[in-house]
């Protein structure tokens, strides 16, 4: 048999020729040297069924399904009856979410052919993406009893058994399969994989070892490899076998930025930097990456380091597209995002400002006006006059407009309120590997307690720590007087993530609310990100605090960039007294702690001033005492300010922060289906 190289030279070869150079680039998963060869013999042969065949499968594990599906009409014209291509077709059908057309073709084969061992895979796959872990276990069984050697029933148990926590029987199985295939560097691959799965590093890197030795060319199980080495903190190891991988492919970021965790880890963060910066500029869509080291040099970059404005200049990108497809809560996100990292940034605070003045936010408005004015001596690229001067105006302008606030009035420096009313922790178990970044959940934790920081004031601190399940989260919580407390984990994808969290009270201990949020293609590692801050606010009653009081006027520390208007009404509660509900969402207190009620009657951004009822015949309403929403006089979504508690005092929903219908955010929500992690593994299995 010809290898690929000899093919070149040599222009009288055949399509019979063409065609077994392309089976073996892809026994070798040589993608695009076997989609080349496959080309080139339909060319010369347009009725050769079996390249087109193979052309279809290796598009389809390039991830172009729609290309897949037309070489493989091709080929169902030839062969209409071959009960591979009606597999093919069925996988095909599956990762285009098309799941009814895949099931009718699954069991349409199984009617003709009972024992068509790739029929029952096509329909564990079906399983899988639905997430019944046990009907996909039944459909390999069910292989596995037609052909008691089969490579993929096998190892697809072994997975499915190691990601459900059966250790046992994935031994069995994966001790099976490498007495067939002790040659097979997948199936050394694999186990390697699975022992990860246990925590098991020592037989991981020797397994993974073994996988490479007998393939030399194995870039997935280099990469296993180096991410093992990185968990057993080998970080020499690992960062030299990132730069081998790098000099392979480029392209690929992961290598970029594992070598820049080792890196960090080694103690060498100027280099860990570097790495992810040059990463960045050969994959700029790495989110992971990109939140990584954004994270790493908001404290430890200076602020007058170029680089700042560099990273930033990205997000302040995307928020212009954002503003152009009218996404407000899009830009606004982007902007914040862009400031945390480079606060001196003018371009992005103007930006940020006009969205406040454009929702009616003047005083914050005229706050980020007069820092870019405080700081400009500090911006790299010179001013004019003429901006200089017009700034200046505006400035003054909006200063005589607003010298009357509900702020001046009552003599209060608004923007220094503590506002902090929720405490929350952010857990997250440690997993000996992920399957695309490592250190992925710690990263997931350190990113979803950061979204709640925007420049606007936010209402929840969180803590970040891990954990070895619920009961030391729950420990950890209560005991350090937490009111919630989060543990999540993030489910990667090549081209998709999960997002999974469960909310639980920090008191009690019981569980509050569970999400997942999935997405896929471009920006979803920030639209999980968003979801979850949202859902997370809608949990949390709005909660404030009497600051001055005047006869029967009362100034709380609420104001409209906590979403409250004219006529919103409180319920007074006597300091230190209020608690979250022993379950659900929500806040408990006594009826003999309610002193009364508040309206609001003029809203400012971030105080407003009511008119108290007093609960009973005594006044016992005083300064600090505590105010909780009971309702809103209309529902309001501010694009600008969305990092405040939008719930009542019972827990329910009365902010609508959810993004509209024909949004860019809801649509990429409504294409998005979920799959677990595992299936992506298991349909690489052949």
């Amino acid at each position: 048999m010809l290898s690929p190289l000899s093919a070149q030279g040599k222009p009288n070869l055949t399509a019979l020729n063409y065609f077994e150079l392309g089976q073996e680039a892809e026994n070798t998963e040589e993608w695009a040297s076997a989609t080349q060869h496959y080309l080139e013999a339909v060319r010369m042969n347009p009725a050769y069924a079996d390249a087109w065949y193979h052309l279809s499968r290796v598009s389809y594990f390039l991830g172009e399904p729609d290309l897949a599906l037309q070489y493989l009409s091709s080929a169902e014209k030839i062969e209409k009856t071959n009960s591979r291509i009606l597999n093919l077709k069925g996988l095909i059908y599956l990762s285009l979410g098309e799941s009814d057309k895949a099931r009718e073709i699954f069991n349409q084969i199984l009617k003709s052919y009972p024992n068509d061992v790739d029929a029952h895979f096509g329909l564990a796959e079906l399983q899988l993406s639905d997430g019944r872990f046990s009907g996909a276990k039944k459909e390999y069984e069910e292989a596995l009893k037609r052909q008691g050697d089969n490579k993929k029933a096998l190892l697809s148990l072994a997975l499915l058994c190691a990601y459900t926590n059966d250790h046992t029987a994935a031994n069995n199985y994966l001790r099976r399969a490498l007495n067939y295939y002790s040659s097979d560097p997948t199936v050394h691959y694999l186990s390697a994989l699975i022992a990860c799965m246990k925590t098991d590093l020592e037989n991981a890197e020797k397994q993974a070892r073994i996988a490479v030795e007998l393939n030399k060319n194995y870039a997935q199980g280099y990469s296993l490899l180096s991410q093992i080495l990185f968990y057993e903190k080998k970080y020499d190891e690992c960062s030299d076998l990132c730069d081998y991988l790098i000099s392979k492919n480029r392209s690929d970021p992961i290598n970029w930025y594992l070598k820049g965790l080792a890196q960090k880890n080694s103690g060498d963060v100027a280099g860990a930097v570097a790495t992810w910066s040059k990463g960045l500029e050969i994959s700029p869509q790495d989110e992971l990456m990109r939140m990584t080291l954004e994270l790493e040099v908001r404290d430890s970059l200076s602020l007058e380091d170029p680089r700042r404005k560099v990273w930033a200049n990205y997000h302040v990108n995307i928020a212009s597209q954002c503003a152009e497809r009218y996404d407000g809560t899009g830009a606004s996100y982007e902007y914040q995002r862009a400031l945390r990292i480079d606060p001196m940034n003018r371009e992005a605070r103007l930006a940020y400002a006009n969205m406040l003045e454009l929702n009616g936010m003047h005083e914050l408005y005229l706050e980020q006006l007069k820092f870019v004015q405080d700081f400009s001596s500090m911006n790299e690229k010179p001013v004019s006059k003429r901006e200089e001067t017009k700034l200046s105006d505006t400035i003054e302008a909006y200063d005589s407009l607003l010298s009357e606030t509900l702020a001046k009035k009552w003599d209060i420096q608004s923007f220094y309120l503590d506002k902090i009313r929720w405490n929350i922790a952010i857990f997250y178990e440690e997993r000996p590997v992920n399957f695309v970044h490592a250190q992925s959940d710690y990263l997931t934790a350190m990113a979803a307690s950061d979204i709640f920081s925007g420049v606007a004031q936010t209402s929840v601190n969180t803590q970040i720590t891990p954990v070895y399940g619920y009961g030391d989260a729950f420990r950890n919580a209560r005991s350090k007087g937490y009111d919630y407390f989060i543990i999540l984990s993030l489910e990667e994808g090549t081209d998709d993530l999960t997002l999974n969290a469960t909310m639980y009270s920090a008191r009690t201990g019981t569980e509050t609310e569970k999400f997942t949020f999935y997405a896929t293609g471009n920006n979803r590692y920030s639209t999980v990100l968003r979801r979850f801050r949202t859902a997370v606010l809608e949990n949390l009653p709005v909660r404030g605090k009497i600051i001055r009081r005047k006869a029967k006027s009362v100034l709380v520390d609420l104001g409209k960039s906590e979403h409250i208007t004219n006529g919103a009404v409180f319920q007074i509660v006597r300091k230190g007294r209020i608690i979250t509900a022993d379950t659900g969402t929500g806040l408990s207190y006594r009826d003999d702690d309610i002193l009364g009620t508040i309206e609001i009657t003029s809203c400012g951004e971030e105080v407003s001033e009511g008119i108290i009822s007093v609960n009973g015949f005594y006044d016992k309403i005083n300064d600090d005492d505590e105010v909780v929403l009971l309702s809103l006089p209309e529902l309001k979504t501010d694009a600008a300010i969305d990092t405040a508690p939008v719930a009542d005092a019972q827990g329910n929903v009365v902010v609508n922060q959810k993004p509209e219908a024909g949004t860019p955010l809801n649509t990429e929500i409504r294409k998005a289906v979920s799959h677990p992690a595992i299936l992506e593994l298991i349909q690489n299995i052949f």
